[in-house]
């Protein structure tokens, strides 16, 4: 580290560092005083170890502090670490001792790198289902509270709503406590309150649906969007049919298939990328010979960016429901888009297709298979799983 007197001459005229780099330049008439030069800012700072741990504490700016205001302050600061008391921690535990619940979501939200509908959803759980703490202390959210407030969301909304609310809650605390930790990782604030809930094993159990469309139902599902085509708007009809048809024959989640652009379509090598999907990486599809006739008959009538549905305001997805509920009238049961999802996985076990190509066709997580890591994927070799996945659904469009 640089040493040299900080004067106001000086601290001007050095140099600016490239950008993500920083200098510090210790003043050589007071130990422990110094000045942090980065790209965009020069802040004067004391450093001093305080039981055995090196501490260093922001001052200023060096526009709003000049040397001699802020080597006066830094005196102050030595000796007050000088007596053994760790202003960082101090700092620290202030701030955790005021944070509240909406400053908490605040920083979780802009912590984490999360998609804009995850985050949307996010706020919308805890501003709705924990309105009432907003504005409370979290220190002062107690285990009984939330054991309580878990019990009545339970009873009023449903057990799938109160597991959701409560893991989020969960994660806001938790990013809270580790940002409000002291530099050597002291906790400043308590225990999640949400562990109470897990103490007293209150979690339900997640039931997973298990509706898809059955080998007696395709017929009426097909004959149901040939219908829809006939519709007032056989435009905004036919775009739907084409969609619905695209999740059954790839099993692409809903917003995956509907935000589908044009220069992610390759006609020619007869893919399918869809980008920055739910586990954060690019997913790409072979397209069956049935799904090629489909979207190579809509790129001839593109009409824009998107294959199917262009995006609403703030990213919203569309969500054609009244098409939906005529073919769910027409199949007898409340077909959802992800029952098309699920329909598609069920027709690739049935025809006994590896349980590693399942995984990448449904672009599921093989993260904790150790085994799937060291199979190299290549999209060519789902091109047959595909096909036949594809060809068993006009089978049973057809079964009489």
């Amino acid at each position: 580290m640089p040493k040299l007197k900080l004067t106001s001459a000086i601290v001007k005229a050095l140099p600016t560092p490239p950008t993500g780099k920083q200098v510090l330049y210790v003043d050589e008439t007071l130990q422990g005083f110094g000045l942090r030069v980065g790209a965009t800012s020069r802040v004067f700072y004391a450093e001093a170890r305080v039981n055995g741990r090196t501490r260093r504490i922001s001052i200023g700016p060096s526009n709003v502090f000049t040397p001699e205001e802020a080597r006066k302050e830094a005196k102050k600061l030595l000796g007050k670490m000088a007596g053994g008391l760790d202003i960082n921690a101090e700092k620290a535990e202030a701030r955790a001792r005021t944070m509240t619940l909406a400053e908490a979501l605040q920083a979780y939200l802009k912590g984490r790198k999360l998609k804009e509908q995850t985050a949307k959803a996010n706020r919308y759980l805890i501003e709705h289902y924990f309105s009432d703490y907003l504005k409370r202390e979290l220190k002062s959210l107690t285990p009984a509270m939330l054991v309580a407030r878990f019990d009545k969301i339970t009873a009023a909304n449903g057990e799938a709503t109160a597991n959701g609310a409560f893991r989020v809650f969960r994660a806001v605390f938790n990013y809270a406590r580790a940002a409000t930790a002291a530099n050597d990782g002291t906790y400043t604030l308590p225990e999640n309150p949400v562990r109470r809930v897990s103490d007293l094993r209150k979690w339900h159990r997640p039931r997973r649906k298990q509706t898809y469309l059955t080998d007696d139902l395709f017929p009426a599902f097909f004959t149901a969007l040939r219908d829809l085509k006939s519709d007032r708007h056989p435009d905004h009809a036919q775009t739907f049919t084409d969609y619905i048809e695209t999740i059954l024959r790839t099993g692409l989640r809903r917003s995956e298939a509907a935000t589908i652009l044009w220069r992610d379509v390759n006609l020619k090598n007869k893919t399918i990328t869809i980008r920055d999907t739910k586990n954060h990486s690019d997913h790409c599809l072979p397209m069956s010979v049935q799904l090629f006739a489909l979207f190579k008959r809509r790129h001839d009538e593109r009409k824009g960016d998107y294959v199917f549905y262009e995006p609403g305001p703030k990213g919203a997805i569309v969500d054609p429901r009244h098409n939906l509920a005529k073919v769910q009238e027409a199949v007898g049961f409340p077909l959802g888009f992800h029952d098309l999802r699920r329909t598609f996985a069920v027709l690739a076990d049935r025809l006994d297709l590896s349980a590693y190509a399942l995984k990448r066709l449904l672009n599921h997580s093989q993260i904790s298979d150790v085994t799937a890591g060291y199979i190299v994927g290549n999209v060519d070799r789902l091109r047959d799983p595909m096909q036949r996945i594809s060809d068993e659904i006009d089978r049973l469009a057809s079964a009489e």
